[in-house]
């Protein structure tokens, strides 16, 4: 085969896979290419002068000409490492059709130097835009809230944190809820609440850039991060055009109508943090703070409104029962443990209500089990790495060896974990774990748990209430841990005391000095007493050894006249046996008996 017949079947097999081929001469700034570019490019490309066509591409997507530029910086040097050789690199980009829609390319491209200098550029050009369109409908599936469209909880945060990681650049964090929506919810129905938020969601999209990241958190809640925030002026004009959309009113019966408006919390980058969770939290008390002052407005965080919120706690009557905990921790917590009449349901409220008074974003509870530190019990704030993982290996060997006694009891402390050196202050940064407060649960002097605080969004310095509470929690806590030991220690005892009796020579029983019933019987007695006819095998005592009567219990309720204890009795006169009372059992109302003979 010739080289033109060659030539041709090369063309033939690009053009069936429909790939169009480019060769760019840089000698004369002239471009080259085959038919199949109409259809790759649906606006003309200018072959002469094409460096300037390239830098000044207006169908070229604004977030990829950047790597176009690049590459003419890159061609208009020497470069010695290249010499006589070539480079060779794939990249993707888009370019809008005649409908104003971008499409997706994929371009393999290949560098010719002589010298040190580029000489050519070759191109192999191809469509990949139903490739990108499948998988962004899989990832919209995945990252998208079904109601709204908007990024949901999980998405929002990674792209929000991957955003803000972007140097040289003022963002805005804005975190924003609907007033009014839940008497809205309540009234009117669930379907039209949501008819309610898709119009909220319309309406973000509207005040806010399309660069600008729009997300749902749940129910009326919504975050926002404004890429190009500008100044403060430009932030409030975005919000109040906002609130303005988002202003409504609802009738319903009897003339009656609901009103609803949008209260906005904001915390700036890098003014107030660089990283997702602390911005949220800041921008949330901001939210807060906005609804306090009436609703329907937009606040900036500032350092000053964490510090009034923990004081209107106090004042707040809403905020009665985390006031109650910080003065009277003990009467508090065994007033939980009474209301709920369940221990663990009360310690996993009371982790939960730990954590977000004291705002720290993880409360554990550990016990040491068989020589090892076991997490009991763990409450942590979205996105917060589980225990399990932020203290094992050197930070447990840490917070373990940091116990120190002071005027409240046992304590691990460190309030700034940056400054704790080796692979544990290594480990705690890299697991976001900035300060901790952990109280030992002690038995005199040995230390059988803890109980501690984990700030994982910045370091601090611990209080004296905070040391207090926690001490109190860790007392009590103790308690129950002491009881569970005691519980598993008597549980133990009970069955090797039961596998020594079985094993007795002689038949050991308890009965009832009141009612004459059947309590306990070893193994002999059983196989004895089911030695003497049909009905005792049918007995629950002889059965299953069991205080409950079987299901089909064929003697109905248990009692003086209980057939066992009727037969136990002739079979010990039969016997002429003379069982001597040994004392009370473990039963209020049974005596202990013991053959000797």
């Amino acid at each position: 085969m010739d080289d033109a017949m060659g030539l041709k079947l090369y063309q033939d097999m690009l053009r069936a896979e429909k790939v169009a081929l480019f060769q760019w001469d840089l000698a004369t700034d002239r471009l080259v290419y085959d038919a199949l570019t109409a259809e790759l490019f649906p606006q003309a490309v200018k072959a002469e002068g094409y460096s300037d066509f390239l830098r000044h591409w207006p169908a070229l997507h604004p977030n990829d000409r950047k790597w176009f530029l690049c590459l003419l910086d890159f061609l208009s040097k020497p470069h010695p490492e290249y010499t006589d050789g070539q480079k060779e690199q794939t990249i993707e980009f888009r370019l809008r059709d005649g409908e104003n829609e971008y499409r997706w390319l994929h371009a393999h491209q290949l560098i010719h130097f002589e010298g040190a200098r580029p000489r050519y550029v070759s191109f192999l050009i191809r469509s990949t835009d139903q490739e990108h369109r499948k998988q962004e409908a899989l990832r919209a599936k995945a990252e998208r809230d079904p109601l709204t469209g908007l990024y949901n909880k999980g998405a929002s945060r990674e792209i929000i944190e991957k955003a803000l990681q972007v140097p040289n650049t003022k963002k805005a964090l804005l975190v924003l809820d609907m007033d009014g929506f839940k008497k809205v919810n309540d009234t009117l129905g669930h379907l039209f609440g949501d008819a309610v938020i898709s119009d909220m969601a319309l309406s973000l999209a509207e005040a806010f850039d399309s660069s600008d990241i729009l997300g749902r958190m749940g129910g009326d809640e919504f975050v926002v991060l404004m890429r190009e925030a500008g100044d403060r002026a430009a932030i409030v004009q975005r919000c109040e055009r906002l609130r303005n959309e988002l202003r409504r009113s609802f009738e319903y019966a009897d003339g009656k109508s609901l009103a609803v408006s949008g209260s906005v919390g904001i915390a700036l980058a890098p003014e107030h943090g660089t990283h997702y969770d602390e911005l949220f939290a800041r921008a949330d008390a901001a939210l807060y703070e906005a609804k306090k002052r009436g609703r329907d407005t937009q606040v900036f965080y500032s350092p000053d409104i964490e510090a009034s919120q923990r004081k209107t706690a106090e004042e707040d009557p809403s905020m009665q029962q985390r006031q109650s905990l910080l003065e009277q921790p003990v009467e508090f917590i065994f007033r939980m443990l009474y209301e709920t009449g369940n221990a663990r349901t009360t310690v996993q409220t009371l982790l939960a209500l730990f954590a977000k008074y004291f705002m720290v974003q993880r409360v554990v509870i550990y016990q040491h089990i068989g020589g090892k530190w076991e997490c009991w019990f763990e409450w942590r704030a979205e996105g917060i790495r589980p225990a399990a993982e932020a203290h094992a290996g050197p930070v447990m060997d840490f917070i373990n060896s940091n116990y120190r006694q002071d005027i409240y009891g046992w304590f691990s402390e460190c309030s700034d974990t940056s400054t704790v050196e080796g692979p544990a202050g290594e480990a705690m940064q890299a697991r976001e774990t900035y300060a901790l407060l952990h109280a030992g649960i002690m038995n005199r002097s040995k230390r059988i748990g803890c109980v501690g605080f984990d700030d994982c969004r910045s370091p601090r310095i611990w209080t004296k209430k905070e040391h207090e509470v926690l001490k109190t929690f860790a007392d009590i806590l103790g308690t129950f841990l002491m009881d569970q030991m005691r519980y598993d220690m008597v549980r133990k005892g009970y069955w090797r005391l039961q596998g020594i009796i079985d094993t007795l020579e002689g038949t050991l029983w308890v009965l009832s000095d009141k009612t004459g019933r059947l309590l306990y019987m070893n193994r002999k007695a059983r196989q004895a007493l089911a030695a003497l006819g049909e009905d005792l095998r049918e007995c629950h005592k002889v059965e299953t050894d069991s205080n409950r009567p079987c299901a089909r219990c064929r003697f109905g309720n248990m009692g003086p006249d209980c057939p066992v204890c009727r037969q136990l009795r002739h079979w010990i006169q039969e016997r002429g046996l003379q069982p001597e009372r040994i004392g009370w059992s473990d039963k209020t109302d049974g005596l202990l008996y013991i053959d000797k003979s």
